[in-house]
């Protein structure tokens, strides 16, 4: 492979960012730092990526490859770096931060981005990334983690519990959320758990949760003060465990949670293969 050059005005930009020990970039920062006009600037970006100095990482931002990776024009293949920068404000969230924060033994092969920013990730990482849009105000419980010298943002256990429930296809399926509950029940903080739930505002999740936590005793100890808050009022209809689309509506039916049992229990402690 040819050994990276660069032009004057090239080695303006790399050479200013590595000075600043920068390594994100965006347009207006290439206009900035070689004082060129918007359509140079772009043209200026499309050299830089063809030589190896940048990596396209979204529409108009890129990622700088410095000298310390060496001549050749060695891409950056850290997914938590490289997916970090798909959206902002940003976390990591279902089966990625259960990996992370160690609720499931076996790394997903896709990294879950949730966002509260509307858009779409076209560039040539994006189909390791599945990026989540949620309500901006449903966009909460994160928290930063140092990986690989990078920190990035996370969804905390409590968000991680509930995320993983509300969307199992994306958490290792059923089983998987049993896992993820599993690890969690000691470490888990019912105060803030409970805070959550109500700023997610959905009951059907509440009654899942109180089923399989009550379910999974020992391992997840539950307040008694909540259980019997929570806990389904005579006249609320039926929500299934699993999604209907998947398993149907039909099962045993639980009277104290009302939940329809409609996942298989061989299935709820079967291996978990996050995808």
């Amino acid at each position: 492979m040819d050994i990276r050059s660069l032009s004057r005005t090239e080695a303006k930009v790399v050479l200013a960012l590595e000075a600043e020990g920068t390594t994100d970039l965006t347009l207006q920062g290439i206009r900035a730092r070689a004082g060129v006009s918007p359509g140079f600037a772009r043209k200026l970006a499309h050299e830089l990526v063809g030589k190896g100095w940048l990596q396209r990482v979204g529409r108009g931002r890129y990622l700088l490859n410095p000298s310390r990776h060496g001549p050749d024009a060695i891409a950056d293949t850290d997914p938590l770096r490289l997916g970090s920068r798909i959206a902002t404000p940003y976390y990591f969230g279902y089966a990625t931060a259960a990996e992370l924060l160690g609720l499931l033994p076996q790394a997903s092969r896709v990294y879950y981005v949730v966002t509260p920013q509307r858009g779409t990730s076209r560039w040539a990482h994006a189909a390791r990334f599945r990026r989540v849009t949620v309500d901006p105000r449903r966009f909460f419980g994160l928290r930063p983690l140092r990986r690989r010298g990078e920190t990035v943002f996370v969804s905390d256990l409590e968000r991680t519990v509930l995320d993983c429930l509300a969307r199992p296809e994306l958490s290792g399926g059923m089983n998987g959320v049993v896992q993820v509950l599993e690890s969690a029940g000691p470490r888990l903080r019912w105060s803030r758990l409970v805070r959550y739930l109500r700023r997610l505002g959905v009951r059907s999740l509440e009654l899942r949760l109180g089923y399989l936590a009550e379910s999974l005793q020992p391992d997840v100890k539950v307040p008694r003060a909540w259980r019997e808050r929570a806990r389904a009022r005579p006249d609320e209809p039926y929500v299934p465990l699993g999604g209907a689309k998947e398993f149907g509506r039909r099962g045993p039916h639980d009277r104290r949670w009302h939940v329809v049992r409609n996942v298989p229990e061989a299935l709820l402690r079967a291996e978990v293969d996050v995808r």
